[in-house]
């Protein structure tokens, strides 16, 4: 057994869940994957260039009309 694999293991027998005193999660610092954010932006992006134009001059032209 690796010594990594014995810490593990002593660590887990050795949790206890107290209310007078925090309970540490080792959890990393999250956040968004960058493929993720990008994909975002671009949505976004296209969304607004074919609301521009597509929804914008059919709003204009209705908006004269009335």
């Amino acid at each position: 057994m690796s010594d990594a694999a014995s810490d593990r293991e002593k660590e887990e027998e050795a949790f206890v869940e107290r209310d007078d005193r925090e309970t540490v999660l080792p959890y990393d610092k999250g956040g968004v994957p960058i493929y993720i954010a990008l994909l975002w932006v671009a949505f976004i992006i296209t969304y607004i260039v074919v609301m521009s134009l597509v929804a914008l001059p059919d709003l204009r032209s209705w908006m004269g009309h009335h």
